[in-house]
Parts: C-alpha cells; structure tokens; sequence
C-alpha cells in the first residue's frame, strides 16, 4: 500500500485505492483529502469544484478518544500567560487511557519557538508572546503532520486570543475550539 491514495466518490461507492497515510478524494463538491490514525480521523476541502454525477461529501474531525477536557486547555493559557514575552510551546497527548499536557524541552524567544516533536499529539499549542492569534509562515512550515494546532496571541488580556486548525501533512482547514475541547 503507498503513502497517498486515490479513490472517485461514485453514487455506487469509492473507486480506487486508499492510501496508508492519506487519501485525496474527488467528489461533486470538489477535491478532499482525508487521513486517519490511531489519534484522529478528519476530511478537509482542497479545492472546491462542480463535477456533475457525483455525490457530495462533508468536512469531519473526529478525535478518536472523544473531545479534550477544556481545562488542559486552560492549564496551557495559563502557562503560556506566565511567560507573555516568550513563545512557548505544550503538546496534548493521548497516552493509551488520558489525555496529557507535555511541555517538551525548548527555546523560545519573543518571536519564535523551537521544541521536540512529542509522540502520539493531538493538539500542538503555541503562544505568539505579545502578538495576535495568526499562524504565520514558519507555522506552516512547521506542522507537515496530522493534527489539530492552537496558536495563542494578545497574552496580556484578561481573555487571550485563540485559533485552531486541523494540519493535514501540510494542508490546511480551520478548526472551531469547540469541535476539540469540551466545557
């Protein structure tokens, strides 16, 4: 079986082959990529287009061991808000039975933020220090695998800003908090 795979949504099923890490998808509604592991399962919207004769398909994330407790959340805008004047950078994790704040050994300064990749990730979260809630350029670069990533900006208030994603091995959809975190 190869990395990527390719499969038409036809009214009598899927034709084609799944790939072992993804699979792009083509549908009436346009191009998807869809990927699952033992962590996550999602389908995001490449490039939108009509191809007539086709059913539709709709977007999903699905955490495969169900929403995230919010107050691992909070536990990492708290740490976060302790140092506004540094990037940092926590990872929540599955470890077989719960889900985990790791904080992994970094360097982190006022504009950037350089840690070790900590197995089994659902959730990265980093802080942008001072500056609003964005995922730049260097977050794109960054985040080439599958899973859902937080940047936090505006530290300094009382509410600090928020954003998600879901980063599929380099593409990229937005993600409301709400379809990750529960409370």
């Amino acid at each position: 079986m190869k990395p990527a795979g390719y499969v038409i949504h036809t009214p009598t099923g899927p034709l084609g082959d799944r790939g072992m890490v993804y699979t792009y998808a083509l549908a009436e509604n346009g191009l998807w990529l869809e990927a699952e592991n033992a962590l996550l399962r999602a389908r995001v919207l490449l490039a939108p287009a009509q191809v007539r004769g086709l059913p539709a398909l709709v977007p999903y994330l699905d955490l495969r061991h169900g929403l995230i407790p919010g107050y691992l959340m909070d536990l990492v805008v708290s740490a976060c808000a302790a140092t506004p004047d540094r990037e940092v950078y926590a990872a929540i994790t599955w470890d077989g039975q719960d889900y985990r704040v790791v904080v992994p050994p970094q360097e982190g300064s006022g504009g950037h933020v350089e840690y070790e990749v900590v197995s089994n990730t659902v959730v990265g979260i980093h802080s942008h220090s001072g500056m609003g809630a964005f995922f730049s350029s260097v977050d794109d670069a960054d985040e080439t695998g599958f899973l859902v990533s937080v940047v936090l900006g505006d530290l300094r208030r009382l509410v600090p800003q928020g954003r998600a994603r879901l980063a599929v091995y380099g593409y990229f959809a937005p993600v409301d908090l709400h379809e990750v975190f529960a409370g």
